[in-house]
Formats: C-alpha cells, sequence, structure tokens
C-alpha cells in the first residue's frame, strides 16, 4: 500500500475517533480531508476499500455532535435565517420534479441540496468556538496547497490545467473558484493567525495562485480582483495598512508566476479598444446569455438542473454548441442566468435571498467585530465576506450554483454572528469563545427569516 493511502487511512480514522473522544470538529476535518484527496478517484484508490467516504464522515460527526452539547444560549442551526432559505430552496427544487426535462440531474440536484442542509446543520453545530474556527481555516489552507502543490508538480504540457480537482469541484472552472476562496482564507490566516501557524498559511499562497494561473480562467481573475477590492473593506481598520501592503506585493507575485496563456486569455476579458473585439469565447457568452434569458421567458418556472443544456440546441445556433457525450449542447457560463432557466424565478428568488442572509450575518459579525475586541475574529470574518465576493466573481463567468464552498461560508458566517454577539457579554475582554450565561433578544436568536 502506498504512503499517500495509509497517511489517508490514518488521518480519516484518527479524525472520526477523535470526534467522538474530544470534539465534533475533528469529524468535520475528515469531511475535509475526503473533500480534497477524494479516495474515490485518486490514483490509490484500489489500495483504501470502496466506502462511501463523506458520507460516513458526516453522518459518524452528526452523532458525535449529540454526545457534545453546544452552548445552551445558542440558537439551534434550524433557527438561523440561512438555514429557513437553504430549507426553502431545497423544497423548491423537489417540488419542480415532476416537470424537470432531465429528471436524472435534477434528482441529484434536489438529493445534493438535501445534503447541504445536514452539511450546514453538522458545520454550524460544530463552529461553536474559535479554536473550532481555525481549525476549519487550516483545514481548508491546507487542502488547496495540496491541490497548488498537485498543479506544482504536474502543471500540464503547456495548455490550460485541467487535471486538477475531484467530483464536482474538478476542472478548470470550479476548482479555480475553490481556490481563490483558499487564497482569502491563508491571506488573512496569515495576519490572524499566532506562532508557526501564520507562516504556514502564507507558505501556501505562492501554491495555491500558481494552480490558479495554470488553470488561467477569466472568473478566477475576476474574482480575485474582486476579492482584493472588498478586502479592504472587510478588514478591521486596526489590519488595513498591512492588508494594502500585501495587496501591493500580490501583482509582483501574480507576475512571476502567469505564463504568456494567462494573459492572453485575461486580455480578452473585455473587448479590445481599437478593434473593439474580443476573442470566441468571450463574445459567444453574450449569446448563450440572450438564449437563455429567452428559455426562462419560455419557461418561467425553470426546467430543471441542466434543464438549461437540453434546450440549448433550439434556441443556439450549431457553430455556438460543444459535444458532450454524443449530444451537441451548451451550458450556460453565468450561474445567475444558469438558475433563472433551470430554477425559474421562484428558484432565482430564493437563492437570492439565501446569500443576502449570508452577506447579512458577515455583516453583523463585522459590525460586532469592529469595537477591537477581537483581531482574529474580525479578521476570519473578513476571510469570509472576500471569499463571498470571489465567488460572486466568478459565478459570472460559469454556473456555481451546486458548489458546496457557499455553505461552508453560510455555516461559518452564522456561526461567526453569534460569537460576535456574545463576546461582549462573556467577560468583557475580548474573549473569542462565549462563556456563562448570555442574554438574548429576538435578534440574537435569527428566528425571523428576513434576508
Amino acid at each position: 500500500m502506498s504512503h499517500t493511502a495509509l497517511l489517508f487511512l490514518f488521518l480519516f480514522s484518527a479524525g472520526l475517533i477523535l470526534a467522538f473522544v474530544k470534539h465534533p470538529i475533528y469529524g468535520v476535518l475528515a469531511y475535509m480531508l475526503e473533500f480534497y484527496m477524494s479516495p474515490s478517484q485518486a490514483w490509490w484508490t484500489e489500495e483504501v476499500p470502496d466506502l462511501r467516504w463523506s458520507l460516513l464522515a458526516a453522518a459518524i460527526t452528526m452523532i458525535a455532535t449529540m454526545l457534545h452539547s453546544s452552548p445552551s444560549t445558542r440558537p439551534p442551526w434550524y433557527r438561523t435565517a440561512t438555514s429557513f432559505w437553504l430549507i426553502a430552496l431545497t423544497l423548491w427544487l423537489w417540488i419542480q420534479t415532476p416537470w424537470a426535462l432531465d429528471l436524472h440531474a435534477h434528482l441529484f440536484m434536489a438529493t445534493l441540496f438535501s445534503k447541504y442542509v445536514l452539511l450546514y446543520a453538522m458545520l454550524y453545530t460544530c463552529l461553536s468556538e474559535t479554536k473550532n474556527i481555525r481549525l476549519f481555516y487550516f483545514a481548508h489552507i491546507l487542502g488547496c496547497f495540496l491541490w497548488g502543490y498537485m498543479a506544482y508538480e504536474n502543471p500540464g504540457s503547456g495548455g490550460r490545467l485541467e487535471n486538477i480537482g475531484f467530483g464536482d469541484v474538478s476542472g478548470s472552472a470550479f476548482a479555480s473558484m475553490q481556490l481563490g476562496t483558499g487564497i482569502a482564507f491563508a491571506g488573512f490566516a496569515f495576519l490572524a493567525a499566532p506562532g508557526i501557524r501564520r507562516w504556514l498559511a502564507f507558505s501556501s499562497l505562492p501554491f495555491i495562485l500558481n494552480a490558479i494561473v495554470l488553470m488561467a480562467t477569466r472568473g478566477a481573475f475576476v474574482g480575485l480582483l474582486g476579492g482584493a477590492l472588498s478586502s479592504i473593506f472587510f478588514t478591521p481598520k486596526s489590519r488595513r495598512r498591512t492588508i494594502l501592503l500585501m495587496l501591493a506585493i500580490a501583482p509582483i507575485l501574480l507576475f512571476m508566476l502567469a505564463n504568456d496563456l494567462f494573459w492572453s486569455r485575461m486580455s480578452t476579458i473585455l473587448p479590445d479598444a481599437a478593434t473593439q473585439q474580443s476573442d470566441e469565447s468571450a463574445e459567444s457568452r453574450i449569446l448563450i446569455a440572450q438564449a437563455n434569458l429567452q428559455m426562462f421567458l419560455d419557461h418561467p418556472m425553470g426546467v430543471g438542473h441542466r434543464g438549461n443544456e437540453m434546450l440549448s440546441p433550439r434556441y443556439l445556433p450549431v457553430d455556438l454548441l460543444t459535444n458532450k457525450d454524443g449530444t451537441m449542447v451548451r451550458a450556460a457560463h453565468n450561474t445567475f442566468m444558469a438558475i433563472l432557466v433551470d430554477h425559474g424565478f421562484v428558484g432565482l428568488i430564493l437563492i437570492v435571498l439565501l446569500h443576502l442572509s449570508i452577506a447579512r450575518s458577515l455583516m453583523r459579525a463585522k459590525f460586532h467585530a469592529s469595537s477591537g475586541l477581537d483581531k482574529e475574529f474580525g479578521l476570519y470574518v473578513a476571510a469570509l465576506g472576500t471569499s463571498m465576493v470571489i465567488y460572486w466573481g466568478n459565478a459570472q463567468f460559469a454556473n456555481f450554483t451546486k458548489s458546496e464552498v457557499v455553505i461552508w461560508i453560510a455555516a461559518l458566517a452564522a456561526a461567526l454572528e453569534w460569537m460576535a454577539k456574545a463576546m461582549p457579554q462573556s467577560n468583557g475582554s475580548g474573549a473569542t469563545e462565549a462563556e456563562g450565561t448570555v442574554e438574548t433578544d429576538e435578534n440574537q436568536n435569527a428566528t425571523i427569516p428576513s434576508a
């Protein structure tokens, strides 16, 4: 058996055992280990048992959460506004089932979001202390570093790097978005984490950025630009000079890593000023968006997951279609338009409200952290806000409706919101863990399902 397979089995088993012995967060770490190493798809897959590893980790972690009580003052996961809209969206996906064009694909989507509800519950329940938040952040950073190192070892043969990531987070578009959030987590962890951990976060940045450069996706570039600008807003005032210095240094690292392919693709984001032309791929996005809009007008209640692909031959010329499993189709290159066609105006409203509820939790956590009670806490909030902007930037160039990282950010945002409210009332000294009796009110319980 290879050393990689042995290491995975040891770490995964240790995580599940520690979930019972110490805290369920270690079960979450085992889940994330599976996410980034994916034993069912890795080259060493035949050396490990054929199990549903992620389901096993999630199930054991959920059981462990029942054995380890959360703070009594904390609202349960199902009373957070984000959970309300996530459940509502999941129910709408099941309601759509009878008229979905691709029943198999739509059932997968509805089942996936049902799992996401449980994932949100699991994460929110486990992330009740700052040390657990820190562990989750570094698990994400190390996972992104692993993919970055794999890209460094196997950069491809000169074209865009596509052989990266696993499962639904594979290929240049999806993996680069995931790694973009890793950039935000690592950058702010460098400012926030104590001791050697900050240098571990810092050392991961070149590898993650190099992988993004090798994938050469416009969405990732736009997402990082948006994330860089938003990071100034989200960063606590006491650390803004530092973040501005880091943002000044970042382009130097980018120029050192970027190749001709990367710059040639980035130059086509906007039409050339002289010729008013962009490359064929960029121009086609406008035609695809127009076709998606017409699909929505013809099917306002949506046609189910991947329905826009099935409708595309009726609305797009042949030269814009691509061969997928022997069928000429074209997927939406924009998350907004994909949701509009696949899930109709109801699905779009629910997803917008879901994202607004996440943004509200982030803004509330930022507001409470702005008093300077805990600098590490404030920087972790900034990492989440920046990651969300990076996701939105990427979403303009591909369909990221089912991206799991959004659920991670949602659970972290809800957990940090509660912790931010509890901080001033726990011991008044800026502790990052809620202790003692915390006075509750309507806002703290977050029972009203508003955006």
